[in-house]
């Protein structure tokens, strides 16, 4: 395969990878809630066990391995839109690197076990407080990871409206929703990070759909990015 099928082929395969990402959260969360919704942050300890006990003997652990799924699909939307923003930064790759490693370090940060601890041992007698205690890891882990979206949509962001790899407004949006997962870090018991969580979904989605449909049907030429952002514009 030539330079222009295995940049078509990455292309595809990094926009594919971002919206089956979205689709196996979206129903890896609805598993997960199925017998009802999740308790706030701050939600007492009986409260949370009263959750576990709840969910959906079979519903739940489907969920949860779809979760584990959709943050390997995310992992190789990170990587092969790292190959895009390498392409246009240039040299050096700082910024690409950056974001690469950023978001390496989210799905490390989401793997972490968290409720499943909670969801696995609820069945011979949980203490309120250990489940509550598993319930805080898991919540926590997932507000940590925050801050390595932030960095990955900074990077990725400066890099686009520097560039124009893709239309000045991703970029900028990209730098919107990371200022906003810096808030929601900041007050990770409050709600206010389902804003930028929902900027950053819609952002993937949209430079996921023109990835699969081919934008980078070949390795970009010098003052070619300029040309593809307008493109899309």
């Amino acid at each position: 395969m030539g330079d222009n099928g295995a940049w078509r082929t990455m292309s595809v395969t990094t926009g594919i990878a971002g919206l089956a990402g979205f689709v196996l959260v979206a129903v890896s969360q609805a598993l997960v809630q199925a017998g009802g919704g999740e308790p706030a942050f701050d939600a007492p300890g009986q409260e949370i066990l009263s959750f576990f006990e709840t969910r959906n003997d079979t519903l739940y652990p489907i969920g949860s391995f779809l979760g584990l799924l959709a943050t390997l699909a995310l992992l190789w939307f990170f990587a092969g839109f790292w190959a895009v923003l390498r392409s246009a930064e240039g040299a050096p790759p700082w910024r690409s690197v950056a974001a690469l490693a950023s978001g390496l370090a989210f799905v490390i940060l989401v793997m972490r076990p968290g409720w499943d601890l909670a969801g696995f041992r609820v069945d011979e007698g949980l203490d309120p407080q250990l489940a509550r205690l598993a319930f805080d890891d898991g919540n926590l882990g997932f507000a940590n990871a925050w801050l390595a979206l932030a960095s990955f949509l900074f990077a990725a962001g400066w890099i686009i409206v520097s560039t124009r790899a893709l239309p000045a407004w991703l970029g900028w949006v990209a730098v919107v929703a990371a200022v906003g997962f810096l808030a929601g870090r900041a007050f990770w018991t409050t709600s206010i990070w389902l804003i930028p969580y929902a900027l950053y979904w819609i952002w993937t989605i949209v430079i996921s759909v023109q990835l699969v449909r081919g934008r980078w049907r070949s390795a970009p030429s010098p003052g070619q990015f300029d040309r593809l952002g307008r493109g899309m514009e």
